[in-house]
């Protein structure tokens, strides 16, 4: 576990954003597969990995909010 009295370097952290914007594009496209997926249980197993995605995307970007003091700003950059 990241302490908080540990520094993270600016190029860490934006690497770290960088996967979670990456995980969210594969669960957004996912869930889109989903809906063209004509066998249920091919939809549903599409559906769980689109689901998996977005729940590590969501902790890891709780995580880096909370954990670096520069987290705030960086996303902010990333959104320009």
């Amino acid at each position: 576990m990241i302490k908080k009295e540990k520094a993270v370097s600016k190029k860490k952290q934006t690497i770290l954003f960088g996967l979670v914007g990456r995980w969210e594009d594969i669960a957004r496209r996912k869930w889109i597969d989903s809906e063209a997926e004509n066998d249920q249980m091919g939809k549903r197993l599409i559906e769980h990995g689109a689901l998996c995605y977005q729940n590590c995307a969501r902790e890891l970007k709780e995580a880096l909010t909370s954990l670096l003091p520069l987290a705030s700003t960086i996303q902010e950059e990333d959104q320009r």
